[in-house]
């Protein structure tokens, strides 16, 4: 995503160990540089064990710029059809302070034709500690998708601090699922 304050960039892969998808590994590497050169930059693994109902545990492992390495337990939801996916996860930080978060994902892809869909998109993290919010980001995507290429308009909207001081990015963004 290149925005209005920074560009963005996010890689993410899902291995299943089995036919099921019952365990998987999902990763995801995100990296943000703003116009002054100032990057940011997070990586985590999460294994997850998922039931034949679509709920199960997690283990996170992360690495941040900002916090540095750590790792979470909890609970997640995962849902998927031909047209729409679903991932919520609720964690708690395995360290001293306590520490707990929100992530989910929800994707629409109706088609429009054979070769053409709608593409949109929305991502929720919240991470509270024991004295109040944290961060938290909303990030939206609504575009199109042609074969496996989505493309459009994003945004993303961020607030910090127990005062949830916000900020924005607007912009296009260009996709590819492989």
């Amino acid at each position: 995503m290149a925005g209005n304050s920074h560009v963005f960039a996010d890689l993410q892969w899902l291995k299943p160990f089995d036919q099921q998808f019952r365990w998987s590994l999902f990763s995801r590497t995100r990296m943000t540089v703003d116009y002054d050169n100032r990057a940011n930059l997070f990586s985590g693994a999460y294994l997850n064990y998922t039931s034949k109902a679509g709920i199960g545990g997690s283990l996170v492992g992360k690495i941040s710029q900002t916090s540095g390495a750590a790792a979470d337990a909890g609970a997640h939801i995962f849902k998927a059809k031909p047209n729409w996916m679903l991932f919520g996860l609720a964690t708690v930080g395995l360290k001293k302070d306590l520490e707990y978060s929100w992530f989910s994902i929800f994707r629409f892809t109706p088609a429009i034709s054979s070769h053409w869909k709608w593409y949109t998109s929305l991502e929720l993290y919240h991470l509270f500690r024991k004295d109040g919010h944290a961060f938290s980001v909303e990030r939206i995507r609504l575009g199109l998708d042609w074969k496996g290429f989505q493309f459009g308009l994003a945004g993303d909207f961020q607030q910090s601090g127990r005062d949830f001081t916000p900020s924005e990015n607007w912009g296009g963004f260009v996709r590819k699922s492989f």
